[in-house]
């Protein structure tokens, strides 16, 4: 699963990432957002699920 977060030069966004970066997800990618303001970023997280995860598990015996 993925999420995108945007910084902006304000600081507005800050604090989501934070709290995402406490629940455990992971940037995977960091990119200057194209707007009129060269200092926003957007953000992309990650964070693979439990469900994710078994789902894979419990479908490649199967597959075998």
């Amino acid at each position: 699963m993925q999420k995108a977060v945007i910084i902006q030069s304000n600081g507005t966004g800050k604090q989501d990432l934070d709290a995402l970066l406490r629940q455990g997800w992971k940037v995977v990618s960091v990119t200057p957002n194209n707007s009129p303001s060269y200092n926003d970023f957007l953000i992309i997280l990650e964070k693979k699920g439990e469900n994710t995860q078994s789902s894979n598990n419990s479908s490649e015996p199967k597959k075998e």
